[in-house]
């Protein structure tokens, strides 16, 4: 895949408006975006519509979570719309994500399904606090991704922090989808486990999730410019 090709720019707007301002900004910069819940509901869901109309791949960042059947006919809406790539919730469990598994298989559905292990804003010591478990983050981590593989999802979406681990676990093949991506030159916000892009993709991450570093520049087309370089050089040393 080339940089163009990894690179997914999160649409994190509370109005469809001040979105197309920047999707219409970066033109044939960036080929791939996140839509998350706040856009997606606020918008109607045409937020989706429109980016197809761009010529645009969408990744509908719902995560859904809920009984195995109502994420199998949420998991088919997002499959009919023609959606690049969409994501559930890895703790919504095995039979919640083989349902999905089937739905991609039997519609011939050309969607990536991924799941969510940890959401990268948990640090460790929330973890602890949240799950009461024995695990620590990372293993936790690779429990979620490991049950992924085995209901037949696509990937996941982790950490760049974890990616590596999880192609050594899962294999090559298991897309890592990697928010948490922040350029040297850049706020680290809320985010806990983070990575610059370069460091993302030598690390394993198939997909760089980049958003307040694009959307919060003064000038967005470089600045994802900048992050497509920066994945350019790693997918250069790798060769």
């Amino acid at each position: 895949m080339t940089a163009k090709e990894r690179l997914i720019l999160a649409l994190d707007y509370s109005n469809l408006d001040d979105a197309k301002v920047l999707v219409e900004k970066l033109g044939d910069t960036v080929d791939i975006y996140k839509v998350g819940l706040e856009l997606f509901l606020t918008s109607g869901g045409k937020a989706v519509d429109y980016l197809h109309e761009k010529g645009k791949k969408v990744f509908l960042d719902l995560k859904f979570h809920d009984i195995p059947n109502t994420v199998e006919m949420a998991s088919r809406f997002a499959v009919d719309k023609g959606v690049f790539m969409f994501n559930v919730h890895a703790s919504g469990g095995r039979k919640m994500m083989e349902n999905v598994s089937k739905m991609i298989e039997n519609t011939g559905s050309k969607s990536i399904a991924i799941a969510v292990t940890i959401l990268t804003s948990f640090s460790e010591d929330e973890i602890k606090e949240q799950f009461k478990s024995s695990m620590n983050l990372e293993e936790m981590v690779m429990h979620f991704a490991t049950l992924t593989k085995e209901s037949g999802m696509h990937g996941v979406v982790c950490s760049p922090l974890e990616a590596g681990l999880i192609k050594k676990l899962c294999g090559k093949e298991f897309k890592t989808i990697c928010p948490g991506v922040r350029p040297a030159w850049s706020a680290k916000n809320d985010q806990q486990r983070i990575m610059t892009p370069k460091m993302a993709i030598e690390n394993g991450a198939d997909f760089l999730v980049v958003g307040r570093p694009v959307r919060a520049a003064e000038d967005p087309v470089k600045a994802a410019e900048l992050v497509l370089k920066e994945i350019e050089e790693a997918l250069e040393g790798d060769k």
